[in-house]
């Protein structure tokens, strides 16, 4: 913690930033909520928030937060007073107190989710006056694992070129941006994501990614270590997954039975849905502030050493205030012909939660049909062939109780009832996430606990 803080020493001071020593509140809070005898839920709760703000502090390098955040230290200083008044008093006391201390502590718990909310958007305005008028950084003196650690490292432009070995193995090519393998001076392989010059909104996506990435804290998630912004370039550098995609491994370059346990296993690929399914849980429910990812694909499901799965791709994400359940956001550019997007997303213009659950849903099509989002198939009206989404192939053999007429073979090429079981309620999990109100979805956290009954039901019955 003293090195969070101490990364304030070039910028003003927190304290100097909102004109009180928050360190010294939020601790004080703790402490105070773990003496608590009355109202001790409340008081955990509050406490839980407190904790936040002590790992989000300490990014504030910009002065605009003075202004975004006036009135946190007072109440700050209010919920202090509060969690003590919760210490020492009777039963008696207790009972007549208890309902009018719970309001006022929900009443605090808004005032503090309204500040949490604006970190992401503090950090975004830093990001874009560090772009208009950044000079090259210059490297530093301290070892680079050290700065690594807080994912804010500013690269210079001649680190990334020489860490790529001048931009030299491409791991993947998309309309906006370009993926490096790289490897720092300390040995240490990262993926360097290189945007294209003159692509509409790709300067947003580069800020919104930073903005979003750097607090995020998930072993499901990609982590960023840094980025470089000079001489006109635009790069995030994270964590590399040597492993490639869910989607290479599905049907992609590295697509084959004998050497990936993706294809190859039931196991596998159910270990993958679920890892993807716990980092949405995460930005759905636990993120500071909440996130909706936007661009939940099989690509951007990324596989490391060990196979663990880790979310990437958050050009597209955006921030959801405690309570909102849906925000007009303009859908991403050619969403609808990528087999992704939620229908309902795409006829209203307004995002929830249940939009990253439909996507997922796709993913967890693919992983048990084994073929990618739009399909082709033979027309025999037409005779002709033609596209679909793989919603619209699968779901009709699903919902008939049919999943082993659309079912990958590659990883059994005969089924067995047993092995079935799982599979079926992974099928009919999917089938619910991709019905077309939002509302009728399940939520993330009941798409998490039937992946981890298939999978327990999978590791039951031999490891498959």
């Amino acid at each position: 913690m003293e090195e969070m803080w101490g990364g304030l020493s070039n910028a003003a001071s927190v304290a100097q930033l909102i004109g009180v020593d928050p360190l010294g509140l939020l601790s004080k809070i703790c402490q105070a909520a773990r003496a608590a005898r009355q109202n001790r839920r409340d008081c955990e709760h509050f406490a839980s928030r407190a904790r936040m703000l002590t790992e989000l502090l300490p990014r504030l390098r910009d002065p605009e937060a003075a202004r975004l955040l006036a009135g946190l230290g007072d109440t700050l200083e209010e919920a202090h007073n509060l969690i003590v008044s919760c210490q020492g008093r009777g039963r008696v006391h207790e009972i007549f107190m208890a309902s009018r201390k719970a309001e006022q502590f929900r009443d605090l718990e808004r005032k503090i989710d309204s500040y949490l909310q604006l970190f992401p958007v503090i950090s975004h305005i830093g990001i874009a006056r560090r772009l208009d008028g950044m000079e090259a950084p210059q490297p530093s003196s301290h070892s680079q694992t050290t700065q690594l650690q807080e994912g804010d490292k500013e690269f210079t432009l001649a680190e990334i070129t020489a860490a790529t070995n001048n931009f030299a193995v491409v791991l993947s090519d998309g309309d906006s941006w370009t993926v490096y393998r790289g490897r720092l001076r300390d040995g240490q392989e990262v993926a360097v994501k290189r945007l294209k010059p003159g692509r509409r909104g790709a300067e947003d996506s580069f800020g919104t990614e930073l903005a979003i990435l750097a607090p995020l804290r998930h072993d499901h998630i990609v982590r960023l270590l840094g980025r470089c912004a000079e001489a006109g370039e635009r790069v995030v550098v994270t964590a590399y997954a040597s492993n490639g995609s869910l989607r290479d491994h599905l049907h992609g370059r590295r697509a084959s039975p004998s050497s990936s346990p993706v294809t190859a296993s039931w196991e596998a690929r159910v270990r993958a849905l679920l890892g993807a399914a716990r980092a949405v849980d995460h930005l759905h429910r636990r993120a500071v502030p909440l996130v909706i990812h936007r661009g939940v694909a099989s690509s951007s499901v990324l596989l490391d050493a060990a196979w663990a799965p880790r979310l990437t791709g958050f050009g597209a994400a955006v921030w959801r205030a405690a309570g909102v359940e849906s925000q007009p956001v303009e859908p991403v550019a050619g969403a609808a012909a990528g087999g992704y997007a939620d229908p309902e997303y795409l006829s209203t213009g307004r995002v929830k939660p249940a939009s990253d659950v439909y996507s997922l849903g796709v993913v967890m099509l693919e992983a048990l049909t084994g073929n990618p989002p739009v399909v082709t198939v033979w027309e025999e009206g037409s005779k002709s062939m033609a596209t679909m989404t793989l919603a619209s192939f699968a779901l009709p053999s699903i919902q008939a109780g049919r999943l082993v007429d659309v079912l990958d073979r590659r990883p059994a090429a005969a089924p067995t009832a047993w092995q079935l079981q799982p599979l079926e309620l992974v099928a009919s999990t999917a089938a619910r996430c991709l019905w077309l109100h939002g509302d009728n979805r399940p939520a993330i956290s009941e798409v998490v606990a039937n992946l981890e009954q298939a999978l327990e039901l999978i590791c039951r019955h031999g490891h498959f």
